[in-house]
């Protein structure tokens, strides 16, 4: 049975995994999820820390930081889905008790991880001169941005790495360690970022490049001990590679899983991106306003992304246990849970949310838009947590492909075209945009659900 492991060994906090296979539902998903969402939380910061000390270099710094993370958030997809692909391989080997064949595929697909993610690193530098073109950046923006981009590619490749490493160790049941690892690379950040952003004591000067360059060196920490914990024994599983030979028919097969969940967070990231296109030619103010809004759902949604991550992970395990009750009490309980925290976290915006605008701006028209975005999307906030936790559901089953096309047929195919509808021939202007994004959330739900139900997505061989 999996259990938390409670002894004196100093490292025991980091072996620990909940039972996803015996325990009681609705406490095993919090067990699994709540880390999830610290960690999330944690990862979240690196951001937030950034356009914390940026925003004191102006609007331009946070246009210029949320523009470049989207850039980021979309090259990142194109590998992260060979992490989501592994997870699910391994989450299912851990539910047949064939432990031998996960470490073995967990090794696998990290060797393959770093040769994926350093092509994508040198692909990122060879187009990073387009990307203002491309993103219709104002001048100002655009020279923060790259400064910015410059030297926080320079992490990319381990921040990839790590992906890979937790997604591998979430799906033993462990969430602590992922946890832990983002927490140290969080503080190192707020540490550094000062130093190097303005230039305290012996450092120089850095501006933007410093806030990059501050964020690359945390995330290469975290892969340093990350690799170190899993190739050691410190966590829930040890892979070894002194003996490491490339299975590519292996890492074909993760390839194929991970491929439509890529393409379902590409369809994520390029949606997101569209959307900045059409703010973007609202001016600087509303794209500041749009970013600071996105960051305070994105922060309301790390809970979300974990109960769906839990899911997936449960999926996968019952599936290979052949527990396909508990397949379903897992996607009921993570609806539940998911509205009750979605409701408070909506109630909690909707009163709160200009206190956090502020920590950022004091641009009155800024403030100004950035709080009707947010009296808009709150109302989404339910429904985003249906759609979620259902396709991952799905995703877990090994129908990616499935999840895939749920995603990005609502989000490019119904969520874009009602922001660009709503705002340019209604002439709604930004509000029209806030809507769109609302309308997208409840389709997305309502589309998903409707796939689950028919039960399309069962009994995909993993």
């Amino acid at each position: 049975m999996w259990r938390f492991i409670r002894n004196s060994h100093p490292m025991s906090a980091l072996r620990s995994r909940t039972d996803l296979l015996n325990d009681p539902i609705d406490r095993s998903l919090r067990q699994f999820a709540i880390p999830m969402a610290f960690s999330f939380m944690v990862n979240m910061l690196y951001s937030l820390i950034d356009r914390y000390y940026a925003s004191r270099l102006g609007d331009a710094a946070i246009a210029a930081i949320g523009t470049s993370d989207q850039i980021t958030f979309l090259v990142f997809t194109l590998a992260s889905g060979f992490a989501v692909g592994t997870g699910i391989i391994v989450s299912r080997r851990i539910g047949e008790g064939d432990h031998a064949e996960a470490g073995r595929t967990a090794a696998q697909a990290i060797g393959g991880m770093v040769t994926l993610a350093g092509g994508i690193t040198i692909l990122l530098y060879l187009v990073m001169p387009l990307i203002p073109k491309l993103m219709r950046m104002e001048p100002e923006v655009a020279d923060m941005a790259i400064s910015y981009m410059s030297y926080l590619y320079l992490g990319f490749t381990a921040n990839l790495v790590n992906f890979q490493i937790f997604s591998v160790v979430r799906s033993t049941g462990n969430t602590v360690f992922p946890m832990s690892v983002l927490i140290m690379t969080t503080v190192l950040n707020a540490v550094l970022a000062p130093f190097l952003i303005f230039g305290y004591g012996p450092f120089p000067v850095m501006g933007m490049a410093g806030a990059g360059l501050a964020t690359a060196l945390s995330q290469i920490m975290g892969t340093v001990v990350a690799l170190w914990a899993v190739t050691t024994g410190k966590t829930n599983i040890r892979l070894r590679f002194d003996r490491f030979r490339p299975d590519l028919g292996l890492l074909l097969r993760i390839g194929k899983l991970g491929l439509p969940a890529s393409l379902q967070m590409i369809s994520v990231s390029v949606n997101r991106a569209l959307i900045f296109v059409i703010v973007g030619g609202y001016g600087t103010s509303v794209t500041a306003a749009y970013t600071l809004g996105l960051n305070i759902d994105m922060v309301v949604f790390m809970s979300v992304f974990a109960l769906g991550v839990a899911v997936e992970v449960a999926t996968g395990q019952n599936i290979g246990a052949n527990k396909p009750d508990r397949v379903a009490a897992y996607h009921r309980s993570a609806m539940k849970q998911g509205a009750i925290l979605m409701t408070g976290f909506a109630i909690v915006v909707w009163l709160a949310g200009e206190y956090f605008v502020r920590l950022y701006t004091s641009n009155p028209q800024t403030l100004a838009e950035a709080l009707i975005y947010l009296r808009i999307t709150v109302f989404g906030y339910l429904f985003f947590n249906i759609g979620i936790v259902t396709v991952r559901a799905i995703s877990g089953a090994g129908a990616s492909i499935v999840s895939m096309a749920i995603t990005a047929g609502c989000l490019l195919g119904l969520q874009f075209p009602f922001a660009w509808l709503l705002s340019h021939p209604l002439g709604m202007g930004p509000q029209g945009v806030w809507y769109g994004i609302l309308v997208g959330y409840i389709a997305f739900s309502g589309v998903a659900l409707y796939v689950h139900k028919s039960g399309r997505w069962k009994g995909v061989s993993v």
